[in-house]
């Protein structure tokens, strides 16, 4: 069970711009789900897929950018936490994962004429984002306490339903 030292602010950020396009990626994947028109559904199918696929790059890349710095003396007052590499490992592993199924739950649904999956899609996007947001306790374990998870299923569902009463003439 090799650690390395792992530099709690940089590594923080890189993860909540992940969580951040994951986010981008469910609202987007609303709208695809949404859409009427064919030629609405495959653009925002296909920038929803987009966002899934930067998702999986960002996470690779902070991965990436965790180990090199770890390489990196840091100076006296840095603080850090020891971060299991093996874990670490199996938090992108499974991550990815999580990517492709949720990706192959929304195929599933836009491809359906009657948006049959609505239920499964909410679940995979969910389950991801638990997934992700337990990387935020592997990296910095007191970052994670006091405030209540974000519910990527909920925020899935809710953005849902504000895209379908918006009017769309206006735009």
């Amino acid at each position: 069970m090799p650690t390395i030292p792992v530099i709690t602010e940089p590594a923080l950020s890189s993860l909540r711009k992940v969580i951040s396009t994951l986010k981008a990626a469910t609202v987007v994947s609303a709208a695809a789900i949404l859409s009427q028109g064919k030629s609405d559904l495959e653009a925002n199918a296909a920038a929803a897929f987009g966002h899934f696929e930067v998702v999986s790059r960002q996470l690779h890349l902070f991965r990436k950018a965790v180990l090199e710095d770890a390489l990196i003396p840091t100076k006296d007052n840095t603080v850090t936490v020891d971060v299991d590499i093996d874990a670490l490992d199996r938090a992108v592993d499974d991550i990815d994962l999580q990517i492709a199924q949720t990706k192959g739950a929304l195929h599933a649904v836009v491809e359906s004429s009657d948006r049959s999956g609505l239920e499964a899609f909410a679940e995979r996007i969910g389950e991801l984002g638990r997934v992700l947001l337990g990387m935020v306790t592997l990296i910095a374990p007191s970052a994670a306490h006091g405030d209540a998870p974000f519910l990527f299923d909920q925020f899935f569902l809710e953005s849902l339903q504000e895209l379908s009463q918006r009017d769309w003439s206006a735009t």
